[in-house]
């Protein structure tokens, strides 16, 4: 895979994390530009390293090295908040900060011990996993997916170790990250990657497909700032976030689409399953685009994020509303 590529996918994947993450979190703690170009650099440094290790070679497995490179920008990030990062943990419903039952642990030296071993698990676990694929048998397809989707479960045991002890237990949460991860292993499956790197790329996507779904689409504030005030008026940031984040999904398809066509002229195109897995994307991401980028509906209401000033566009009513006034 080309290095102008994996950069062009690296910005992708930043840009998404940073398009979500400013929507959903300006409100509360204000716009912040350098929050927005860290997760950029780290994606496309993510693609960089990408390129220089050969983990995807294949410029047909695209998907497979955006997803990858989404994984990385988001370990790193998560990473740093809950290990490195010295901020006001009072100022969150749910602490970022490594926390144990709910309460962070504010001394140094067991949060940075913990984190080095959090680190040298993930990276040793990766190598051994890929040793281990090179010396025994292929794997049958239905195996293969169910080792796709580990990287949902990482996600859904950290996310109930930070979120639980605050919000409770909640079951349809805890497997929905499982449930997508394994879903992305299936349509990555026919890439030439090797199964470890599948475990990253179907994690990734996971992470992706979610954080739009969360942040555009199911609406209401994020769990870390439940019950905190609103006091920034960032309704044409979160404008723009929503403008560009919805025009993600159109690079996205027209790259996968140029990709497809490609393949279509060259003499071996691929799979049938392959062929289907990025026919069944691009439907996706082009629903994903219409939602995103459609205006709010007559009918319904800009919600505010929490007390305190109303954030984004003014409230329209709805016939119901009327109905109820004029009553």
């Amino acid at each position: 895979m080309s290095t102008w590529l994996l950069l062009v996918l690296g910005t992708l994947a930043g840009l998404h994390a940073a398009t979500w993450g400013g929507f959903k979190d300006s409100p509360f703690e204000g716009f912040r530009p350098s929050s927005f170009v860290r997760s950029v650099a780290l994606a496309i440094a993510c693609a960089v390293l990408v390129g220089m290790s050969g983990l995807v070679a294949d410029p047909s497995d695209l998907l497979v090295a955006l997803g990858v490179c989404y994984a990385g920008e988001r370990l790193v990030t998560e990473w740093w908040k809950a290990i490195l990062r010295e901020d006001r943990q009072a100022a969150y419903s749910i602490p970022m900060r490594l926390a144990l039952r709910g309460r962070p642990v504010d001394a140094r030296i067991p949060r940075y011990a913990v984190g080095v071993l959090v680190a040298g698990g993930l990276v040793a676990a990766f190598a051994l996993a890929d040793q281990v694929e090179h010396g025994s048998a292929p794997l049958p397809w239905w195996a293969r997916t169910a080792v796709a989707g580990i990287g949902g479960w990482l996600t859904a045991v950290g996310g109930a170790w930070k979120d639980a002890p605050v919000e409770g237990f909640e079951l349809a949460k805890f497997f929905r990250s499982p449930a997508v991860a394994t879903v992305w292993g299936v349509v990555l499956l026919p890439s030439s990657v090797s199964l470890s790197v599948l475990v990253v790329a179907a994690g990734g996507m996971s992470v992706l497909t979610i954080e739009t779904y969360k942040t555009f689409l199911a609406g209401g504030p994020p769990g870390k700032f439940a019950g905190k005030p609103a006091p920034y008026d960032v309704g044409a940031a979160r404008t723009w976030c929503r403008r560009v984040h919805g025009s993600l999904y159109c690079v996205l398809v027209v790259a996968l689409g140029t990709v497809a066509l490609h393949r279509a002229g060259a003499e071996s195109t691929g799979s049938l399953a392959g062929r289907a897995a990025v026919l069944a994307v691009l439907v996706w991401a082009s629903v994903w685009a219409a939602l995103v980028l459609a205006p709010p509906k007559s009918a319904t209401v800009e919600e505010s994020c929490g007390p305190g000033p109303t954030v984004g566009p003014p409230r329209r009513l709805s016939d119901a509303d009327i109905r109820g006034a004029s009553g």
